[in-house]
């Protein structure tokens, strides 16, 4: 009896462990309906009982185990200097011919950044580089008593502007006047943050409004800003986490998701249709412990081929920052533009720009779909600009680079565990349009004494190309915030001209060992900041912040300005430094950029020809997203959020105060 009793509590017990790791989804076409895993678990009990059991695993393994042993040593410096100093992959050579009508925008701004290519262009141009110094505000909305950042680039369709608001509120505006019309439920902060899109409807449905809310994807009627009852339960779907502008083709809502997997949906009614995983949990433990799968999540922006039924989007680093000895290899997937056909609904390929990255450098952008001319004929490309101040351009079928695409040997780990990847890319062409490798003759003051204490304290860091961490000494690299960042770029497809907003400042970076007597594999926690001077400037030479042109044709420079600038740096007679920015630049058919996110607080109107400045505008707040322009009643209206932004406050708390502005502005 006392066996029998013995045994129910066990099989009870057993029972409810394999309840808790069970996961049931039908909806993937290349995993298994079922999965078991730890991060199923939902009980903290379990929880629990399964981190002591892994401890006790990864201690016996690491001690027991020659290949778990052994793991944990440094790379061999010997191996690596045998390898050649560089190698190149080879450009694309039967690349994409154009078959397709270029898209831009017109009146209308149907989708954040534009369209579905993602390209921030506008045909418009009533506003132009003859007259744009005779722009005006005019009118501003504010959400009273709500504060907070806005990185969504708001949209426009038959007078209305649809956009998140400070409070986590999608708003309905007035494209004349910016009166409200309507204003959703409270849906908090992750509600479309990073864009909507707009869907005309048909014969029978409504037009809607689109957007991810963290696990949920919403729709909204667009006359009204009530839920849509017919889509999912009352107007929700319960997705992956999501965080970027769904698109529409055909008769579906596609997203991309944290759950590492493309994400299917019915237009009308919200139904789950497929999902399709991009990048698979590998199941093997490296040195007694558990390989790590976290990161490699997708939060840049995803674009659309229409014509083709492609979809793209770039991937984040693999985690956690500087530490990678638990996930060795490329983490292929990660740091990468993926393109999927939708209609064979499967992965096509997949490229990656920095492999095992160790330095916080994903790709932040959304992929921008356009075309330029090579010989003489238009062929199709999707290009991203990247952290590392680098354009990867590829062709859109193959995704194959389009230059010459050179990579050089990088340097060995200095920790136990980690496992480099020998090849980093160091491109030539396309120009890099920012600084990605830092040289200890980058150090700069204004004030000469301070410039001798700047180059004492930072003389023993560690900096150079791809350089890698050590313990009890710190890095200094730029590329942490950007080269480029989320708002990525603005692309004018007639000119096959790049215009990326970005920033060239330096990071103190490190890899702190965590000592823990209970586990013998070692922990590292990453420690990062800002470096700068006592004043609160970087302490490189400027420019801070920049505004690029770039030709995709030859992959040349054509031009670049300091973007912003600091007032009080200014008054000392040192103009035009550039600024740390996070907002972005919009280009349009009336030679102009429209730029803003500087911690000056202004929106730029630059000419597109040759980077001068035309008009400038200071703003309450700082610029929070990119700019959108419209064409409503015959009039040109430029509009931008002014939020301050989170991302700069964490830097400079004593310039930036969160807003909760939208600024639209006219000629006069």
């Amino acid at each position: 009896m006392k066996k029998k009793i013995i045994f129910f509590i066990f099989f009870v017990f057993s029972l409810w462990i394999w309840k808790d790791l069970k996961k049931i989804d039908t909806s993937y076409l290349n995993q298994n309906n079922i999965t078991y895993d730890y991060s199923n678990l939902n009980n903290k009990y379990l929880k629990y009982l399964f981190t002591k059991y892994n401890n006790f695993l990864e201690n016996f393994y690491t001690k027991n185990i020659e290949d778990h042993k052994d793991y944990w040593t440094l790379e061999s410096q010997e191996s690596r200097d045998k390898l050649p100093s560089s190698k190149t992959i080879s450009p694309a050579i039967n690349v994409t011919k154009n078959t397709h009508e270029i898209i831009s925008n017109k009146d209308n701004w149907f989708r954040s950044h534009g369209n579905n290519h993602s390209n921030r262009y506008s045909k418009l141009k009533l506003i132009n580089n003859k007259n744009s110094q005779n722009l005006e505000l005019a009118w501003t909305f504010e959400m009273t008593g709500e504060k907070g950042d806005i990185q969504a680039n708001p949209i426009f369709f038959d007078g209305k502007i649809y956009t998140p608001i400070a409070g986590g509120y999608i708003v309905a505006l007035d494209g004349k006047t910016g009166k409200l019309i309507w204003k959703s439920e409270k849906l908090g902060s992750f509600a479309a943050k990073r864009g909507l899109i707009y869907w005309e409807g048909n014969k029978i449905e409504k037009p809607r409004i689109i957007f991810s809310n963290r696990e949920r994807l919403i729709s909204l009627d667009a006359k009204d800003g009530k839920f849509i009852k017919s889509f999912g339960k009352n107007g929700k779907v319960r997705s992956g986490l999501n965080v970027m502008t769904p698109v529409i083709y055909k008769d579906n809502i596609v997203i991309v998701t944290w759950e590492k997997a493309i994400e299917v949906y019915d237009l009308v009614s919200g139904k789950i249709k497929w999902k399709l995983k991009y990048q698979k949990k590998n199941k093997n433990r490296v040195g007694g412990v558990k390989y790590n799968n976290s990161g490699s999540n997708p939060w840049g922006g995803i674009s659309a081929d229409i014509s083709r039924g492609i979809l793209y989007f770039t991937t984040g680093n693999p985690h956690y920052y500087f530490d990678g000895s638990r996930r060795p290899g490329k983490n292929r997937m990660s740091n990468s533009i993926i393109a999927v056909d939708l209609n064979k609904r499967k992965i096509i390929w997949d490229f990656q720009e920095t492999a095992h990255d160790i330095w916080n450098s994903d790709l932040p952008a959304p992929p921008i779909i356009t075309s330029i001319k090579k010989e003489g004929e238009l062929i199709d490309i999707v290009l991203t600009p990247t952290k590392r101040s680098n354009t990867l351009i590829l062709d859109r079928i193959s995704g194959k680079p389009i230059f010459e695409y050179k990579l050089s040997k990088a340097p060995v780990s200095k920790i136990v565990g980690e496992k480099t990847h020998p090849y980093q890319p160091d491109l030539e062409i396309p120009e890099p349009f920012g600084k990605n490798k830092f040289n200890f003759n980058d150090i700069w003051s204004y004030d000469p004494v301070q410039l001798e204490k700047l180059k004492e304290n930072y003389k023993d860091h560690k900096f150079g190309f791809y350089e890698t961490y050590e313990i009890g000494k710190k890095n200094l690299q730029y590329s942490f915030n950007g080269g480029a960042e989320w708002m990525g770029g603005s692309v004018n497809p007639e000119s096959q001209i790049f215009y990326v907003t970005s920033n060239n400042i330096p990071w103190i970076a490190e890899l702190e060992r965590i000592n823990d007597k209970k586990i013998l594999i070692p922990i590292y926690k990453s420690k990062f900041k800002r470096a700068l001077d006592d004043s609160g400037y970087p302490i490189t030479k400027p420019p801070w912040g920049t505004l690029t042109a770039l030709n995709l044709n030859n992959g040349k420079i054509i031009w670049q300005v300091p973007f912003g600038e600091y007032e009080n740096l200014k008054k000392m007679g040192i103009k035009k430094t550039g600024t740390e920015n996070f907002g972005g630049v919009t280009s349009t058919a009336g030679q102009i950029l429209i730029a803003t996110g500087t911690l000056d607080k202004k929106l730029f109107i630059y000419n597109s020809d040759n980077g001068k400045i035309l008009y400038e505008y200071k703003m309450p707040y700082v610029g929070s997203s990119p700019p959108t322009t419209y064409l409503y009643k015959n009039e040109q209206y430029i509009i931008v959020h002014a939020s301050g932004g989170r991302t700069l406050k964490k830097g400079y708390p004593q310039l930036i105060n969160d807003g909760n502005l939208i600024l639209a502005f006219k000629l006069k």
